[in-house]
C-alpha cells in the first residue's frame, strides 16, 4: 500500500495537460446546445485519455529511470560565486525533458530554483549552477528532485527524489586568498592593484650583488664590484623574516553595515585571511586578536605548519554581538599577550570625530610599542553621492550631508596621520589590495 502511495505520488499533470482538459470541459458544456460539439468533445475526451495513457506508459515502463548527484567543493567561499555541479544520467531510451528543482540552504533566500535540460535518450549532461554566500556558517543543501517528462507528448511528469542531503560549511573566502597570493607572489609583476615594492632600506640579511636600475638606493652600490664590472653593481637584501604581525578586528556594531551583502566584519575576514596567508608565504609569523566589548580571541604570531588553519577556524567561528567596542580592553590584551614590537593592522570603522577622541588615547599607547596601522571603510555610495550634481533643494541637503561626512573622515585619517598612526581608509572591495600594499611598502622600507 506504502509503495501504490508513493507511485501515485510520483505522478504530475504539466501545464499543457490541465489547458487541455480545460478546452475539452468548455466543449462539452457548449454540447448541451450542440449535438456536433458534444461529439467532437467525447472524441476529444477519449484521445486525450489515450495519450496520457501512452504517456504513462512511457514514463514507467520497461524500468525507465534516472539518476542524478550534486557535487560541490568541501568548502564554500564567502561572498564569492562557488560553482555546484549536478550530473544528470538519462537512463530512459527516448529523448525526455528533465526540471531539476534543487532545495537550497535557506540562507541563499532562494526560493524558485530550477533548471530544465533536455536529454537524449542514455544521455548523461551536467549541469552548473552559482551560489554566493553572504554569511559564514553551515549550509545544508537537501535533496533535490528531477521531474522528468517525455519529449513525444509532454502530459505527465514523473517525480524522481534525489538523496543527496548535505551540510557544507561557508569559511572566510578561500578563492579571495588565492587569488591575492597569485598577485601578492608572482615573479612577473603584471596584477593590477598589487603594487611591487622597491626595498628602500637596509635588512640584515645578504642575499646578491646586482646590476643597479634606477630607484635603487644609492647607499648600497658595491664600489669593488662596480670597478670590476666596469657597471654600478648594487648589494641587495633579503627581506627580514619571522617580523611578528597581527590583525586586530573590531566586532562592535559599527562594523555591522553591510555593503554588497557582506557586513564590514566579513570584508575584514576575508582581507585577514588572504594577507595572512602572504605574510606566511613570506615567512613572517602571523597572529589574531578580535574583540568587541571585551577581548575574546588570541592567536599568537607564529610561522608553523597550521597556523593559517588555525586563523582560518578562529575566523569561521568568530560571531558578532550588537555592542560597542572596548578598545581599552584591546589595549590591555595586546599589552600583555604581545611582548614583541609587532605590525598590527587593526580593522575598525570610525565614522565620527566624537568616536575618535575616545580612540585616540588608545591607539598612541599602542602606536608608542608597536607599529600600528587602523583601517578604515570608505562609503562609496556617500562618495557617488556628494559627487552628485543637486537638481532640487532635496538633493542639495543630501549633497551637503554626504560632503560633511567625507570631510569629517577626511579629518579623521589627517588625525590618526598626526599622531604617527599609519592610516587606510578603503573602499570594502578594495580592502585587501589596499591593505597589502601597505605591508609591502612597510616591508620594503624596513619599518618591520
Amino acid at each position: 500500500m506504502r509503495g501504490f502511495i508513493d507511485h501515485i505520488k510520483s505522478i504530475y499533470f504539466n501545464t499543457v495537460t490541465f489547458w487541455v482538459f480545460g478546452i475539452i470541459v468548455g466543449l462539452m458544456i457548449l454540447g448541451a446546445w450542440s449535438t456536433i460539439v458534444f461529439i467532437v468533445s467525447v472524441i476529444a475526451a477519449v484521445a486525450f485519455i489515450v495519450l496520457l495513457i501512452l504517456d504513462y506508459i512511457l514514463l514507467y515502463w520497461r524500468g525507465g529511470y534516472i539518476e542524478a548527484s550534486r557535487s560541490t567543493d568541501k568548502v564554500l567561499s564567502l561572498g564569492d560565486d562557488n560553482p555546484i555541479k549536478i550530473e544528470i544520467v538519462n537512463g530512459y531510451l527516448i529523448n525526455i525533458k528533465t526540471t531539476v528543482i534543487d532545495n537550497l540552504p535557506f540562507q541563499l533566500q532562494i526560493r524558485d530554483f530550477k533548471m530544465e535540460q533536455a536529454l537524449e535518450g542514455a544521455e548523461t549532461k551536467i549541469l552548473t549552477y552559482s551560489v554566493h554566500p553572504n554569511t559564514r556558517g553551515d549550509y545544508k543543501f537537501d535533496d533535490f528532485d528531477v521531474f522528468v517528462a517525455t519529449d513525444l507528448l509532454g502530459l505527465l511528469q514523473r517525480r524522481f527524489k534525489i538523496p543527496q542531503s548535505k551540510v557544507i560549511a561557508v569559511y572566510p573566502s578561500l578563492i579571495h586568498m588565492k587569488e591575492i597570493e597569485l598577485k601578492t607572489l608572482s615573479k612577473v609583476a603584471l596584477s593590477q592593484g598589487v603594487k611591487k615594492m622597491r626595498r628602500l632600506g637596509h635588512s640584515y640579511e645578504f642575499e646578491q650583488i646586482k646590476t643597479y636600475v634606477q630607484g635603487d638606493d644609492y647607499r648600497s652600490i658595491n664600489w669593488k664590484s662596480t670597478g670590476r664590472n666596469q657597471t654600478l653593481m648594487i648589494n641587495q637584501y633579503e627581506d627580514e623574516k619571522a617580523q611578528p604581525i597581527y590583525f586586530a578586528i573590531d566586532k562592535g556594531r559599527n562594523m555591522r553595515m553591510p555593503f554588497n551583502g557582506l557586513s564590514l566584519v566579513d570584508y575584514a575576514v576575508n582581507s585577514t585571511l588572504a594577507i595572512s596567508n602572504v605574510a606566511l608565504e613570506k615567512s613572517d609569523r602571523v597572529g589574531l586578536l578580535t574583540f568587541d566589548k571585551d577581548f575574546d580571541v588570541f592567536i599568537k604570531a607564529q610561522h608553523r605548519r597550521g597556523q593559517l588553519a588555525m586563523i582560518l577556524d578562529a575566523l569561521y567561528n568568530m560571531q558578532q554581538k550588537d555592542v560597542d567596542a572596548n578598545f581599552n580592553a584591546l589595549y590591555h590584551a595586546v599589552k600583555r599577550q604581545v611582548r614583541q614590537r609587532s605590525l598590527i593592522f587593526l580593522y575598525t570603522n570610525c565614522n565620527t570625530l566624537h568616536s575618535l577622541q575616545r580612540m585616540k588615547p588608545v591607539l598612541s599607547l599602542m602606536n608608542k610599542k608597536h607599529l600600528l596601522v587602523t583601517i578604515l571603510f570608505e562609503n562609496s555610495e556617500i562618495s557617488e553621492l556628494a559627487s552628485k550634481k543637486p537638481k532640487d533643494l532635496e538633493e542639495i541637503y543630501e549633497n551637503t550631508i554626504a560632503e560633511k561626512f567625507l570631510y569629517e573622515q577626511r579629518l579623521i585619517a589627517a588625525e590618526l596621520n598626526t599622531m604617527g598612526v599609519h592610516t587606510i581608509v578603503s573602499k570594502p572591495e578594495e580592502l585587501s589590495i589596499n591593505t597589502i600594499n601597505k605591508y609591502l611598502e612597510l616591508k620594503s622600507q624596513g619599518k618591520i
